[in-house]
């Protein structure tokens, strides 16, 4: 089965072709320089420009990766503590109906307010797997992956 190569993985590989372009370019001056004919001056320039051109590509191509957005993860992480509080205050109710042996009317309108804090729960953690998945779609997927495989 062939997969598709994202853009990530595009630019990954453009990097690693200009490390290996860069340590090329290093080989064969070493070579050359050694040779009975040596290139000129001019000539060792630019196999030498070629070679840290090449190696400074790719530090700035790779550098990008596995690097997250700070506004991303700030939002994803705020959008996950508004979440937390939500479930904190409704383990607090759950615990006060539990402890407080409750009317029927009472806990039935309890479970009501908790159906809907559950609701609103589930929402806010799907979206912020959306947030991750707009920078690490592979690992989202890999996790899904896992999920679906460990349900089994």
């Amino acid at each position: 089965m062939i997969k598709k190569i994202t853009s990530r993985q595009w630019r990954s590989l453009v990097g690693v072709g200009l490390v290996l372009l860069g340590a090329a370019a290093t080989v064969l001056l070493a070579y050359l320089g050694s040779s009975e004919k040596p290139p000129s001056a001019e000539g060792q320039a630019y196999i030498a420009l070629c070679g840290i051109l090449a190696q400074a590509g790719s530090a700035w191509i790779l550098s990008r990766e596995g690097r997250a957005d700070p506004t991303l993860a700030q939002s994803s992480v705020a959008r996950l503590m508004r979440r937390w509080q939500r479930a904190r205050a409704a383990k607090v109710e759950v615990e006060r109906l539990f402890e407080e042996n409750t009317g029927l009317v009472e806990s039935r309108r309890a479970l009501g307010k908790l159906s809907v804090t559950l609701s609103f729960l589930e929402e806010g953690y799907l979206e912020a797997i959306e947030d991750w998945r707009l920078f690490h779609p592979d690992q989202v997927h890999t996790a899904e992956e896992r999920r679906d495989r460990d349900a089994e």
